[in-house]
């Protein structure tokens, strides 16, 4: 009997099928669109998003690629077409990111290639934020660079060091860096920076590209509440060779906040504080650092309900700045489909 039922076990567990090995490939999509009514203005419609992605994610060799179109719509700035000369994806193509990967164990990482920065609570793509439209803060910041980085992740300390073309500067170089800790599986503080040539002329994504920054950032999750403060120090230094006569600094603090109800709704807020430490009569070029012309100031309000249902989001938001001389509500929504 004992014979019987043993054998009848190692039947049964052979019979039960094994949980299938995760994909070394991976292949994603989103697709969506919004429309936002600013002031009196007529309505801005527009796709956001029309992106897949193919990445292998094990291994020692490794690669992530993203291709499509996209849009970059930022509070307190014109929206213009996603596919308009000079703004979206006419800056940086229509394969964003693009990077392969050396991954030889746990704690190491080498990436070359076409890269997110390291700076900020705000990442690039619509999709993958809690907001529809980008921050002024964000405006001010590298979105992505060409270079190698490495990346050492030792226990709850993460540490990245690059080296790049900062503010897609092409021939002009950057070192971009960030030190993490991880407190618990909650709390994570982190610093990064990026430093350019002092003599980086402008290009079609930044007017002023030789700008030093370093971010103090802190996400922190409280139950079904994740906040991610942070503070933003921009600095110009003077360059004959780029044009700027004087020395610029600006500041920014951002607050961002997202809580879940449940699986299917969520409420997502933005409060931010910019301040650029100019004379209003500066006449270097490099004077106005956070869009409002030099010695400005500007607090931006930004609210966005989402609604999820599969594959399917949906996003309402509303955004109010405040700035020198500028006032601006803004109302919107945002239909997609992740895949």
């Amino acid at each position: 009997m004992t014979l019987l039922l043993a054998a009848a076990l190692v039947i049964a567990q052979s019979a039960t099928p094994s949980p299938k090995p995760s994909p070394a490939v991976t292949v994603s999509a989103v697709v969506s669109g919004y429309t936002f009514a600013t002031g009196q203005s007529p309505s801005h419609s527009d796709v956001s998003n029309a992106l897949i992605t193919v990445a292998r994610i094990t291994g020692p060799f490794r690669y992530s690629v993203t291709a499509g179109a996209y849009a970059f719509p930022v509070v307190g700035t014109p929206l213009v077409s996603t596919f308009a000369t000079g703004a979206n994806v006419n800056l940086y193509g229509y394969l964003p990111v693009a990077f392969v990967q050396w991954v030889p164990n746990s704690q190491f990482t080498l990436s070359a290639g076409k890269l997110a920065t390291l700076l900020g609570q705000e990442n690039g793509f619509t999709y993958q934020n809690f907001n529809i439209q980008r921050g002024l803060a964000w405006n001010a910041e590298p979105t992505i660079s060409r270079g190698i980085r490495a990346t050492y992740t030792p226990g709850k300390l993460t540490a990245d060091l690059e080296y790049n073309d900062g503010y897609y500067s092409a021939n002009r170089r950057a070192i971009e860096g960030l030190v993490g800790w991880q407190s618990d599986p909650d709390t994570n503080v982190s610093f990064a920076f990026i430093l350019p040539d002092r003599n980086t002329p402008a290009n079609v994504t930044a007017s002023i590209a030789n700008k030093a920054e370093y971010d103090l950032m802190i996400t922190k999750q409280y139950g079904k509440l994740q906040i991610l403060p942070y503070l933003l120090w921009i600095t110009s230094p003077a360059s004959t060779t780029a044009g700027f006569t004087n020395n610029e600094t600006a500041f920014a603090q951002a607050f961002l906040a997202n809580y879940a109800f449940n699986g299917a709704w969520s409420l997502a807020a933005r409060f931010e504080a910019l301040q650029d430490y100019s004379s209003s009569a500066d006449t270097s070029a490099d004077a106005d650092l956070i869009g409002f012309g030099p010695g400005s100031s500007a607090v931006t309000y930004t609210v966005t309900p989402q609604y999820k249902a599969g594959k399917f989001t949906g996003r309402a938001e509303y955004s109010l700045v405040n700035a020198t001389g500028f006032t601006q509500n803004r109302f919107g929504v945002e239909l997609g489909v992740q895949l």
